[in-house]
């Protein structure tokens, strides 16, 4: 069976091409869109021209809203219910929508799936995913915590389970997801039980160019004084914050350079990177009441373990001796011998996520 896996952003289109039954990628590229996702689409197919054609396609929706979250064959009725949630992600979802749409029309033949970011966290207790607004307007509007991520975290939680070589119902992991976005998961038994991103996913981590948590207040006095409407507090928390907005740089790699070169601003913001990273673990921890394992991943995760060692640093019963680099594919455990707590380090796999739910709903598994 040939599957391709479609993971349409605000600025990249990236797609697989999969032989499941040999368990070959035979097609892997990242488009960038520059804001123009059919030219991207049109070029994909181009490429794909010389393979097989897929006989289902995955495709990563980033919001289901508050009705989808398993994996889903699409139909206009799916399509509509996607359109729906696009007030939830305005920036993913209608890109989502157009590599959809393409997909279907260039093979119809084909079954096409939508995988649902949120999904792993549909999960979540109504005392994690309730904000405290009145209830009346919430239920109005639909306010709530959805948490963003969910494939990669429940891919890191059965990999995890794998390599620890105990059931996934026996294990309370806190799986850390860190990119240009980031998010932590606390996983307890199985089920997402609270994550750092919630209705959009500007809460939680310090990020590339998010905020993440930030309080309210400081939202409407800024909107007071400098007479910013929605639209430009939107961009201000998502586009002109986070790392870019501490030091000038989003890209840690580059924040790291310029701290060890003895830029302070890039050393304040990675400090207040690892504090945020920090506390919500020993928030999650608690909310677990304990954890058999840390799990890193993301580009930032799997490849500054330096930055591992920082946020570990001061974590009780949490000890690592982290190397200069992290060797990439298998995952590793940079727990030290008497550490009571797992460290892994785990490489984030979307793509195989998406295969695997695509399988399991034809029933192929």
């Amino acid at each position: 069976m040939h599957v391709l896996v479609v993971n349409a952003g605000s600025s990249t289109l990236r797609y697989s091409l999969l032989e499941t039954g040999k368990h070959r990628r035979l097609a892997d590229e990242t488009i960038e869109t520059r804001g123009d996702i059919d030219d991207a689409c049109r070029r994909m197919f181009e490429h794909l021209e010389a393979f097989p054609a897929p006989d289902a396609t995955g495709h990563r929706v980033v919001h289901g809203g508050p009705d989808l979250a398993q994996p889903v064959r699409i139909d206009d009725r799916i399509v509509a219910a996607v359109e729906g949630a696009a007030r939830y992600a305005p920036l993913h979802n209608p890109v989502n929508l157009h590599a959809i749409a393409a997909c279907r029309r260039a093979w119809p033949e084909a079954v096409h799936v939508a995988v649902f970011d949120t999904g792993f966290h549909a999960t979540l207790p109504e005392r994690a995913r309730c904000y405290a607004l009145p209830s009346d307007l919430a239920d109005r509007l639909q306010l709530r915590r959805f948490g963003f991520h969910g494939i990669s975290h429940e891919q890191l939680m059965l990999d995890a389970a794998a390599f620890l070589d105990r059931p996934v119902d026996e294990l309370n992991l806190i799986t850390l997801h860190l990119g240009n976005g980031a998010s932590v998961t606390a996983i307890e038994r199985g089920r997402s039980v609270d994550t750092s991103m919630g209705m959009t996913p500007a809460e939680g981590l310090v990020m590339g160019t998010r905020s993440g948590d930030v309080d309210p207040g400081v939202l409407a006095h800024v909107a007071r004084e400098d007479g910013l409407d929605g639209e430009a507090l939107d961009l201000l928390v998502n586009r002109r914050s986070g790392l870019l907005g501490l030091c000038g740089e989003s890209d840690m790699r580059s924040v790291r350079a310029l701290a060890l070169a003895g830029d302070a601003a890039a050393q304040r913001a990675i400090d207040i990177y690892v504090y945020r990273i920090r506390k919500y673990i020993g928030a999650y921890r608690a909310v677990l009441g304990g954890v058999d394992a840390l799990v890193f991943s993301g580009g930032v995760g799997e490849h500054h373990p330096w930055l591992i060692g920082a946020v570990c640093e001061r974590l009780e019963g949490v000890s690592i001796e982290p190397p200069e680099t992290v060797p990439g594919g298998a995952p590793v455990n940079l727990a030290a011998d008497d550490s009571e707590v797992g460290v892994l380090v785990i490489a984030a796999d979307e793509t195989r996520s998406i295969v695997r739910q695509v399988q399991g709903l034809l029933g192929l598994r």
